[in-house]
């Protein structure tokens, strides 16, 4: 006989002896108690419910705990798997889970349950758990899993340590549709992100106006009672030099008063009801013929709804002035009224990006005509009319009258006196 006939031979002999190990081992290892068998006969059972035992299952956050802390919390998660099956006590998590079989319960549920627990977990007992969970060695677990269903004990812990995160994404895709959901629905029930404040209010209008408005006839004169909470007075001005620094490099704060198209503090506005919205200004005489006026209605949020200006006789408007242009509803030469359109809550406005809006703020400026001869980008003084904060139950007053008839405006006292004046309805 030659080496390579012996060398067979041996490694026939190793073989048989192996199949016959592996034959014995089984036999040896299912020789269990009287007890063990009884209480695997009631092992396995319908759950009462299709939610695992340890479905959401409470994690306090936290830094890792000790060795002696993650087994207590193990061995609470295994006895809550356990539910109400008959238990053999043993206080290493590891044995209580090999002695009462309880790795059998473990599925993708419960895997992803205790891969949150495992966070908090020191990194050896992270590796025993892997592990044990991915079928380890006979000596570890319940009898070895098939080659295919094995998998390493790197991608166990991998998979421990990133189950939270799967979570999280989860969530923040559900939290995701459902902003999705509610800002669509808002979209399709004409909601609008100007749904706050009440706005700017007209009073409720009676049988008489409304028959006497659908025949375009108008009521009998009388003057508007101004409401305080409506007034304002134009005093910011913005300056703005032209040129290709930044824009915050340009803009001006102190600017001469010979340049300003008029005083900041001398124009005083509010608004009024005939018919439609109307703006009423009112400042030193002569300044109607010279100025150009514009005014800006918008919400809240400064989105505007309606945009206009006037140029005076004796004035003419900048090219990059916005809005249409307007004829006024009363002039005088101390007093503007201009019509303007005042959306109400109760019957908004349709925004062409979606949703709708309503009038919370009228913002009004005298535009420089000689702007961009003088070197500047933008010149004016603003203000603006808001219901002021925590105010209640304002509406916009109104007045009446016929074309020719001459309507006496009083806003108030000012710093330099009664601020009134008087203008013809158009």
């Amino acid at each position: 006989m030659d080496d390579t006939d012996s060398e067979n031979q041996l490694d026939e002999e190793s073989s048989d002896q192996d199949v016959n190990e592996l034959v014995k081992e089984p036999n040896q290892e299912t020789e269990v108690s009287e007890e063990t068998r009884g209480r695997r006969q009631t092992f396995f059972r319908a759950r009462k419910s299709s939610n695992s035992p340890v479905a959401a299952y409470q994690v306090t956050p936290g830094s890792k705990w000790s060795s002696e802390e993650a087994d207590e919390e193990i061995k609470k998660f295994l006895t809550r798997l356990a539910g109400d099956r008959e238990m053999v006590e043993v206080s290493d998590p590891v044995q209580f889970a090999q002695e009462n079989d309880l790795l059998l319960l473990f599925g993708p549920d419960e895997e992803e349950e205790f891969a949150r627990l495992a966070l908090r977990f020191p990194e050896e007992t992270v590796k025993n758990w892997a592990t044990l969970l991915s079928g380890g060695s006979r000596s570890e677990a319940f009898g070895p899993r098939s080659r295919a269903e094995r998998r390493s004990e790197a991608a166990v812990a991998s998979e421990l340590q990133s189950a939270l995160f799967r979570r999280l994404i989860t969530a923040g895709i559900g939290i995701g549709l459902v902003l999705v959901l509610f800002f669509a629905l808002k979209s399709i029930t004409g909601g609008s992100e100007e749904e706050v404040g009440l706005g700017l209010r007209f009073s409720e209008v009676s049988s008489t106006e409304s028959v006497e408005s659908n025949s375009n006839n108008y009521l009998d004169l009388f003057n508007p009672v101004t409401e305080p909470a409506l007034v304002a007075t134009a005093e910011r001005v913005v300056a703005v030099k032209e040129g290709e620094e930044k824009l915050m490099d340009r803009i001006k704060v102190d600017v001469p008063d010979e340049v300003l198209p008029i005083l900041p503090g001398v124009l005083t506005a509010t608004v009024f009801q005939y018919g439609e919205g109307q703006i009423a200004l009112v400042g030193p005489d002569g300044w109607v013929s010279q100025s150009c006026t514009m005014v800006s209605v918008t919400t809240r949020n400064l989105r505007p709804l309606d945009v206009l200006h006037y140029a005076g006789p004796t004035a003419s408007c900048p090219p990059q002035v916005q809005g249409n242009e307007t004829q006024p509803t009363c002039l005088g030469a101390s007093v503007l009224i201009l019509p303007i359109a005042i959306p109400q809550k109760n019957n908004p406005q349709k925004l062409s990006e979606g949703g709708v809006g309503w009038a919370e703020k009228v913002r009004f400026s005298i535009e420089s005509p000689t702007a961009e001869s003088n070197g500047w980008e933008v010149l004016s003084v603003r203000g603006t009319i808001e219901v002021p904060e925590g105010v209640e139950n304002v509406v916009i007053p109104k007045f009446g009258g016929a074309p020719g008839d001459e309507l006496e405006i009083d806003l108030g006292m000012g710093s330099e006196g009664p601020i009134a004046g008087s203008c013809i309805i158009e």
